[in-house]
């Protein structure tokens, strides 16, 4: 086994999906993920690893209190936060932001948490995902990681099947159909596998 797949074997990832969102121009959201919106998935972790991957639109985002570090995320592309920092997301970063526990809507006959959010301008889709690890402070891979990281799922060997299953698994949580949930789960876990690889 190679060193990667060792670390993170010995992390015990959990993958999981707890919110699809709609939002719309102009937005602006204050978040941090609480663990209860992660649900039973989660188990026994203690550790919190968030990502938001945009399906349609774009959205700024940054961790509080890093006014110079603002990205800029675009449909196909996905922002990982290692340690769930708080931080803001929207169309402008400079309006007030409104809390992201005041938006969020609980599931409905067991689905996912959702938002419907913003005003009467431009689209953006979203779903929010979650990794639980059983210990990050001391992961040599996890616990070195910069508090946000970005990929662009249509860039490198690995773009083809990140692309087309995760399309396809935001069609099926959009549609509701049964296993929707689980699909997205083990997405999470590769997904974090491949920023990894490609940040080291």
């Amino acid at each position: 086994m190679d060193a990667l797949s060792d670390v993170l074997r010995v992390a015990h990832l959990t993958g999981g999906v707890f919110l699809h969102a709609d939002f719309f121009e102009p937005w602006c959201i204050a978040a941090r993920i609480p663990r209860e919106h992660c649900g039973p998935t989660l188990g026994p972790a203690s550790h919190l690893i968030i990502y938001h991957y945009v399906i349609e639109g774009e959205l700024r985002i940054r961790i509080d209190g890093a006014d110079d570090q603002t990205l800029v995320i675009r449909d196909g592309e996905i922002v990982i936060l290692p340690r769930n920092d708080p931080h803001m997301m929207g169309s402008d970063l400079s309006l007030t932001p409104v809390s992201g526990r005041d938006v969020v809507q609980p599931p409905k006959g067991g689905g996912l948490y959702s938002i419907h959010h913003g005003g009467n301008g431009k689209r953006t889709r979203m779903i929010c995902g979650f990794l639980g690890c059983a210990s990050a402070e001391g992961n040599p891979v996890i616990s070195t990681l910069p508090s946000i990281l970005k990929l662009n799922v249509e860039q490198g060997a690995a773009a083809e099947w990140i692309r087309s299953t995760f399309q396809y698994a935001a069609e099926e949580v959009s549609a509701g159909r049964p296993g929707s949930e689980t699909v997205l789960a083990k997405l999470s876990e590769l997904l974090f596998v491949e920023t990894v690889r490609r940040h080291s």
